[in-house]
């Protein structure tokens, strides 16, 4: 499903329960929490809550609620500049958008269709130590590199297909965050493991 397709999805969806929202954010946002009803999106210094109510959903910013009440469709937009905002100096892409990897970095395309490459060599002078490349967790699949400009994140989300009504796994994406994660080590840098 491509970029729009998720979007179409998001904006013309009526949540049936805030676990289906949770389950929608989830998947966009990485620290995304569900507890006692509420979904908790924590981003830098700044914690959002979003809880259901009688007309939709309401907000609480750093514990404090916001005046609006959001519909189905708008929170979920909400949530994401949200996080957008939060983050600027930060790129977050999926997995396949990875063109290749190499002994030197990872090229990756954009949603433009332009090429990027995040040099490890780069990224190394910009860790904690002189050979980090980046942080990683298994737990919440992804790496986040320490690139010069921007941080880097790269997302590994389940892929699937589907033929005659029926779902398949294509690819296990441990097996693709082991590849980037072995092209690290056989390069000879490592990563900050947060799992």
């Amino acid at each position: 499903m491509n970029e729009n397709e998720k979007l179409y999805k998001a904006h013309h969806r009526n949540y049936k329960s805030i676990e289906e929202l949770y389950d929608d954010l989830s998947n966009a946002i990485i620290n995304c929490d569900f507890e006692n009803n509420k979904i908790i999106i924590h981003c830098t210094s700044d914690t959002l809550e979003i809880e259901p109510s009688r007309w939709g959903y309401c907000t609480y910013l750093n514990g404090k609620r916001e005046a609006d009440e959001w519909e189905d469709q708008d929170i979920y937009f909400y949530a994401l500049a949200f996080v957008q905002q939060q983050q600027k100096g930060f790129a977050e892409f999926e997995d396949t958008s990875i063109v290749r990897i190499t002994n030197e970095g990872v090229t990756y395309c954009d949603i433009f269709g332009r090429n990027h490459f995040v040099r490890y060599e780069d990224c190394a002078m910009n860790g904690p130590t002189a050979s980090c490349v980046a942080e990683q967790d298994i737990t919440k699949w992804y790496f986040k590199f320490y690139s010069p400009s921007v941080s880097i994140k790269i997302m590994f989300r389940s892929l699937f297909v589907f033929k005659k009504g029926k779902r398949f796994l294509t690819g296990r994406r441990e097996k693709r965050f082991r590849t980037l994660q072995q092209s690290i080590t056989d390069s000879g840098f490592t990563t900050c493991d947060l799992s």
